[in-house]
């Protein structure tokens, strides 16, 4: 009975993330493309991407603490907040501010979340975004290599009731994309207890940086497979790249 009430745990939580690609198959502007893989029958890790506006895609990234199922319920009310929160006008930080505030109150579990949010401008290809304590992402300019898109890395969210956060900008010319995941990447070991680290995902992100979202997240998946091995799987993993294209044609 258990194991059947762990499957339907893990049937809804994986029916609240969006897996229809491409999302926005109307929309040529932007590829966006996402996986997740959780430990367990369900995880703390989650994505989002929705249009807040015809111009501004908003994308969130996050990683629960803790496993299983109180972890999922957490990670189910901070996606819920954060989708309720944006809306046009209305920047990362502050989204992430308000969020804290109430994920912090009555939060006698003591659970957070590290989270990622951010906002592409579809038009421009300006990008807004805020880090309440997660990986940095990375950005994949055109030939270079992969850099982490580094600003101003706040606390995590849901932990101190009174924390806020900054919000940073950068820019993605026609072809550039950025590039997040959780820490169940870096942080896969193999079987001389090595991390798979920051530095070797940058380099096969560098690599495959010509490839379509899916593609290159899909053979991220798979270098991180290889490298672990038999080693069983000790955290969640989520990755999801957004390239952005430019303008519409026609």
């Amino acid at each position: 009975r258990i194991e059947s009430e762990l499957m339907i745990a893990h049937d809804i939580q994986m029916s609240i993330l969006p897996k229809v690609f491409p999302p926005f198959p109307d929309r040529e502007e932007f590829d966006i493309y996402a996986m997740i893989h959780p430990a367990r029958e369900v995880g703390g890790d989650f994505y989002d991407f929705f249009l807040i506006d015809h111009e501004h895609l908003c994308f969130v990234i996050g990683d629960v603490s803790g496993k299983g199922v109180p972890a999922s319920l957490f990670m189910a009310v901070t996606k819920t907040l954060i989708k309720a929160t944006s809306s046009k006008g209305i920047a990362p930080g502050e989204i992430l501010t308000r969020v804290n505030r109430e994920l912090s109150q009555g939060n006698e579990t003591c659970m957070f979340a590290t989270i990622f949010c951010g906002i592409l401008n579809t038009r421009t290809g300006e990008i807004l975004y805020a880090n309440g304590g997660h990986n940095y992402p990375c950005i994949l300019r055109g030939g270079n290599e992969a850099i982490w898109l580094k600003g101003n890395n706040g606390l995590v969210v849901g932990g101190m009731e009174d924390a806020t956060y900054q919000t940073g900008q950068t820019i993605l010319h026609p072809g550039e994309s950025v590039f997040l995941y959780t820490d169940g990447v870096t942080e896969a070991v193999n079987e001389r207890e090595e991390l798979f680290s920051d530095e070797r995902l940058r380099t096969k992100i560098t690599l495959l940086q010509g490839h379509p979202p899916k593609e290159l997240i899909s053979r991220i998946a798979e270098e991180i497979a290889l490298f672990a091995q038999n080693m069983p799987q000790a955290d969640d993993i989520a990755m999801m790249m957004i390239r952005f294209c430019g303008k519409r044609s026609g």
